[in-house]
């Protein structure tokens, strides 16, 4: 896939159908979109593309910019136009057009809701009388719905907030992905006989407390994981960490400052005050057995190839 910023646009001969978005995530809706975008290029013989932001305003990303790339490719899409948002928020919706059709832009496909341009004046209707005039064809694909709920980013980062990334993975179709670097915690884990790798996400990710399944990638390996988000209430610890004990690891090694990327898959429970350290191991080691048979039907999406 080639990736280019939107200051380097160039006309494309062959001409480009283009998916135009966020696509924060790529989820379910998104995926059907680029599915569209793919298969109308390859039908008319024409550059299968996409424009979208790096970065935009948003409480967090659902995926990372690298993960984006990745999961865009995978849908058959061959030019990637990318910026970050404040690099074109000031175009209007008539000079953003423009600048498509003169890089060969035929067909645009869009969301249902979708809108663009400074304070978001361009819309649906305003494609469709451009449209008329302009020699280019639109197709605007309707909500995508799993089992009668509409897939949408928003709704997504809400079921993420609340703890709820079973759902969450349904709609975007993969498992959810964190990234971070280790870094030195308290010791507490090591103490009860689980140490824990301590990370600092890269982005201001909320995701709901409590201990969950999930699976930790490290040096091209992925471990069955169990993954503590929030505080210690046992230790009256306030601090909002993200632990995650890796099993089956066999000896420990150094691990700061290490990078690792954690698939989350299911929340098992609440986070809970125990009246000793010996009832929370005991209670850990229930958890472990638990996540070993949760998670032995079930891989990871784990290469990420741009």
């Amino acid at each position: 896939m080639r990736i280019l910023h939107f200051s380097k646009i160039k006309k494309i001969d062959e001409g480009i159908v283009v998916g135009i978005g966020k696509f924060d995530g790529v989820h379910l809706g998104h995926q059907k979109i680029l599915g569209i975008v793919s298969a109308e290029a390859k039908k008319k013989g024409r550059v299968a593309g996409v424009i979208t932001f790096r970065n935009f305003p948003v409480e967090f990303l659902l995926c990372r910019w690298e993960e984006k790339l990745s999961l865009i490719k995978r849908a058959g899409i061959e030019l990637c136009i990318w910026s970050d948002f404040d690099e074109i928020s000031q175009l209007s919706p008539e000079r953003f057009l423009e600048i498509l059709l003169e890089a060969g832009v035929k067909t645009i496909v869009v969301g249902y809701n979708f809108r663009f341009g400074k304070d978001r004046k361009g819309d649906i209707k305003f494609l469709k009388n451009k449209a008329k005039g302009q020699g280019f064809s639109l197709v605007i694909v309707p909500p995508y719905k799993k089992n009668g709920e509409i897939v949408s980013a928003s709704n997504i980062r809400r079921l993420i907030k609340s703890g709820n990334v079973y759902k969450a993975n349904k709609l975007l179709g993969r498992y959810f992905s964190v990234s971070g670097k280790v870094v030195r915690g308290k010791g507490i884990g090591k103490e009860i006989g689980f140490p824990t790798a301590n990370l600092s996400l890269e982005n201001n990710i909320s995701i709901g407390e409590g201990v969950y399944a999930g699976w930790t990638l490290y040096n091209k390996n992925a471990y069955k994981s169990a993954i503590v988000i929030g505080h210690s209430p046992t230790f009256n610890d306030n601090t909002k960490k993200f632990e995650v004990f890796l099993i089956d690891f066999g000896k420990r090694k150094n691990l700061y400052n290490k990078q690792m990327l954690v698939f989350l898959y299911k929340k098992l429970r609440r986070q809970i005050k125990f009246k000793d350290k010996e009832q929370l191991k005991r209670h850990i080691e229930k958890d472990i057995k638990k996540i070993k048979s949760l998670l032995r039907q079930h891989i990871p999406l784990l290469k990420f190839d741009i």
